[in-house]
């Protein structure tokens, strides 16, 4: 199903739910990485990193540095918060 989203709308947020292996190159020890994605809704254009974990201030930090390469916010919250 094809959705229309006007530009500047909307912007989709969320874990991946797979992870990637970080190798750390001096002791070689692997640790696994979450993937944070966002796509804004009407161009697909899309920022994507990796934290450690989905703990809060990765979950802070992953939208602060989303909206610093988006240059912007989204027009609408999104709908799972509450309107004031």
């Amino acid at each position: 199903m094809r959705q229309e989203h006007a530009a500047g709308d909307k912007v989709f947020v969320d874990y991946s739910g797979k992870k990637i292996p970080i190798v750390d190159r001096k002791t070689g020890e692997i640790r696994a990485a979450e993937i944070f994605v966002a796509v804004l809704g009407a161009s697909s254009y899309t920022f994507a990193e990796a934290t450690w974990t989905q703990t809060l201030p990765n979950w802070i930090g992953s939208h602060v540095r989303m909206f610093r390469f988006f240059h912007g916010v989204p027009r609408l919250p999104d709908s799972s918060f509450p309107t004031i």
